[in-house]
């Protein structure tokens, strides 16, 4: 049984809230926060009912809240107004989305680094995704990119939310320059398009609230996180890449910590080089032959 509170965000896709919610129902958590976003129009009112009935399956004890929305809040409100809502009642957290299957051992993890970071400002969120797996003598590291498929963080962290989501864009262009030495140009650039409102999302200003803060985010030595959410259906991840043939695995305890709090340079290159936040057709015929 997990002591820290999960979050669970549905909206309309019941298959797949379904896997979640099994992994979820494993581990037993002591409470549960469920949010969904109302549908967008009358035909998929049913697949957003049928969504958030499966919570109904919970049968051990859990103290279930509920944040359902009658409209349709877009991705950027629903999240965030989700996670000022969950983080208004407690100090931290575990987060899935509908598309996030975790293995067991993912919630272990969040739960002791949760614990163990609870007090260091640096540490901003802790993830379960790897997405550039390698032997490593440890069990996890650090890197600027905010990792949010399947992560964890605290109240303190969340808060710097609301100063990324209120910056300027002019605010923005004249940090442009020095956090493009933290992550790549297109990160920033969805970033950019985020606080103009053309890009309807909460992740990419939580990225930057990471570099605003110079935070860091963990990742597992190993991907504990399958994302199964790529295809049409999906609002951002409609193209496959090679992210999606992942598959994730347990990590082994009691972890072995790294001796330095500091982000892993090389993995972050990493990310950058094959980080696409807009998919053209040239992205996906890069990634179909790679």
């Amino acid at each position: 049984m997990i002591n820290t509170p999960v979050v669970l965000f549905t909206f309309n896709r019941p298959l797949l809230a379904q896997l979640v919610f099994d992994e979820i129902r494993r581990i037993k958590p002591k409470r549960l926060f469920v949010i969904s976003d109302g549908p967008r129009n009358e035909p998929e009112m049913n697949r957003v009912e049928q969504s958030r009935k499966i919570i109904e399956q919970v049968d051990w004890k859990c103290d279930v809240s509920r944040k359902y929305s009658d409209d349709n809040l877009g991705c950027r409100v629903s999240v965030s107004s989700g996670l000022d809502w969950v983080f208004s009642q407690v100090e931290r957290a575990i987060i899935l989305e509908d598309d996030c299957v975790p293995t067991a051992s993912f919630f272990t993890f969040c739960e002791v680094l949760l614990e163990k970071y609870k007090d260091d400002q640096k540490v901003m969120m802790i993830s379960g995704d790897n997405f550039f797996e390698k032997e490593s003598q440890f069990s996890y590291d650090f890197c600027r990119h905010s990792l949010i498929w399947g992560w964890a963080t605290w109240r303190r962290a969340w808060k710097q939310y609301d100063v990324a989501s209120a910056s300027k864009v002019d605010e923005f262009d004249t940090k442009f320059n020095r956090l493009a030495h933290l992550v790549s140009g297109r990160r920033l650039e969805a970033i950019r398009k985020t606080l103009e409102g053309k890009i309807d999302t909460w992740d990419y200003l939580w990225q930057y609230a990471l570099l605003l803060s110079d935070g860091l985010c963990v990742y597992p030595s190993v991907n504990l996180i399958k994302n199964i959410g790529f295809g049409r259906s999906a609002t951002h991840t409609k193209y496959r890449t090679f992210h999606s043939s992942l598959s994730q695995k347990p990590i082994t305890f009691p972890l072995l910590h790294p001796a330095r709090i500091e982000p892993n340079q090389s993995y972050d290159e990493k990310i950058s080089k094959t980080y696409h936040p807009f998919y053209s057709f040239l992205d996906i015929i890069t990634h179909l032959f790679r």
